[in-house]
């Protein structure tokens, strides 16, 4: 067989890169899409253009969970698999970041660092914070990340974890010491910290606006780690500006990079990050290495456990 063209389009840990080589041959500018057998993306979009111009394109990986920077119908007509990769490789990383942000909000960590540094010292019990302790965190999905968060504030903090999530069994929610709400109203109506772990999906785009925010705790926070469409930003920062909400943090937005007119910028008793929770040293090697031998693995003729549309797996286009 033929050594492979792997176009990686985004930066992945040297160490990834290096196992690449081992293998196939790399290619780094987009524009060779064309000639390539394989793509490795992060945050590259991979719409319908880009796969009408991979003429040889065998299999689309992604670095990472969120597959909603790739036309994954599009690549089905086209008989391509995508595969991600998703479980533990990042999900530890991005838990921790969600608890970061979770503990930045409940204290007021921004407004604190800003207090110090505008020689505002003496006015420090103005900083009433919140504490986590016994209080209720209420999880938007319970997948790999969110069963993590739920595991660190349940058994550090000693919080009561609801978790409103329609694919989740009671069964399945005893076994995560969490329980199951029936509605996100309700969660939202319950919680004094909102978390959430879901995917960006037509279903979830947009699932907390005005109404959504209105029904929260006026000392409550909202941490999104997830996707950005998830949330209306706008109304986001009103109920911060208006007093609604305690605090906020945001690692995601509608847009990346987020336009410097975004609402967010401007609204008090917010930490924001820019989409990188999950950036650690270990995560971006260990997302790396497996990205790398799943995409290696499916030229090889191994079929991913991780593939995204297995009805195209028997009409793929094969290496020479």
């Amino acid at each position: 067989m033929e050594r492979p063209k792997v176009l990686v389009a985004d930066e992945i840990h040297p160490e990834g890169i290096a196992l690449l080589r081992q293998s196939a041959d790399i290619l780094v500018n987009r524009s060779d899409i064309s000639s390539a057998d394989a793509i490795i993306v992060r945050t590259f979009r991979v719409g319908s253009e880009v796969i009408r111009q991979a003429k040889n394109l065998k299999v689309i990986g992604k670095h990472g969970a969120g597959v909603d920077n790739i036309d994954i119908p599009a690549a089905t007509d086209a008989k391509i698999p995508v595969l991600n990769t998703p479980g533990g490789a990042n999900a530890l990383a991005v838990a921790e970041g969600a608890v970061a942000l979770i503990l930045a909000a409940v204290r007021y960590l921004r407004t604190a660092h800003d207090m110090v540094t505008a020689g505002l010292y003496a006015e420090r019990s103005s900083l009433l914070a919140g504490h986590l302790t016994e209080k209720t965190l209420g999880l938007v999905g319970l997948g790999n990340i969110g069963s993590l968060v739920a595991g660190i504030l349940r058994r550090g903090f000693s919080m009561h974890v609801i978790v409103f999530d329609p694919y989740l069994n009671a069964e399945q929610a005893k076994d995560a010491g969490v329980s199951l709400v029936g509605s996100l109203k309700e969660l939202l109506s319950a919680a004094d910290v909102v978390s959430l772990h879901v995917p960006l999906t037509p279903e979830t785009r947009g699932m907390i606006g005005e109404r959504e925010l209105a029904l929260m705790k006026p000392d409550a926070v909202i941490v999104n780690t997830a996707r950005g469409g998830l949330i209306d930003e706008e109304a986001l920062a009103s109920a911060l500006k208006n007093g609604r909400l305690r605090g906020a943090g945001v690692d995601v937005f509608e847009q990346e990079p987020p336009r410097p007119d975004n609402p967010l910028f401007s609204a008090p008793n917010i930490l924001l990050s820019p989409h990188s929770a999950g950036i650690t040293t270990y995560s971006m090697r260990q997302m790396a290495d497996q990205t790398v031998k799943l995409v290696l693995g499916c030229l090889a003729g191994r079929r991913p456990e991780t593939l995204l549309n297995p009805e195209v797996w028997k009409f793929r286009r094969m290496m020479r």
